[in-house]
């Protein structure tokens, strides 16, 4: 299996000031033991070489005091959603989507859900098993 540098392709496919932020934030967690991930549409997007500048943040700690810091780091605003464990961090003309590596539970269909703090592993195995069944 051959291995795909997206450090590169990061770099060449975003504008400088998001690579930047990306290594801010990664650097941030890192100090505070944390694990830091890209996800979402622009990994996919990186990897068919496109353009995505929708970043989404995962971060096996706490999104919201991570947000908060980097919304000091580049003289952003947060709007945070505990219930879920997320925030949106705006800064210049970027934003980014930070979330809690978690798991969820319901109540009952329908329901919101309740969440706790879980690994990265099992919180992408969440999302999978959801897409799944949305296939389906």
């Amino acid at each position: 299996m051959s291995k795909i540098n997206l450090s590169s392709k990061i770099e060449k496919q975003l504008p400088a000031e998001l690579v930047t932020f990306i290594q801010r934030a990664g650097k941030t967690a890192a100090s505070q033991g944390q694990g830091l991930y890209l996800v979402g549409g622009v990994v996919r997007d990186l990897l068919l070489g496109q353009t995505n500048l929708d970043l989404d943040l995962v971060v096996e700690g706490n999104a919201i005091e991570l947000a908060q810091q980097l919304a000091e780091i580049n003289q952003g605003k947060i709007t945070t959603h505990p219930r879920f464990n997320t925030a949106k961090l705006q800064w210049d003309r970027w934003s980014a989507d930070l979330a809690t590596a978690r798991s969820e539970t319901y109540a009952k269909p329908g329901a919101l859900p309740s969440v706790k703090p879980n690994s990265i592993d099992k919180d992408l195995f969440r999302q999978i098993r959801v897409a799944s069944s949305v296939k389906l």
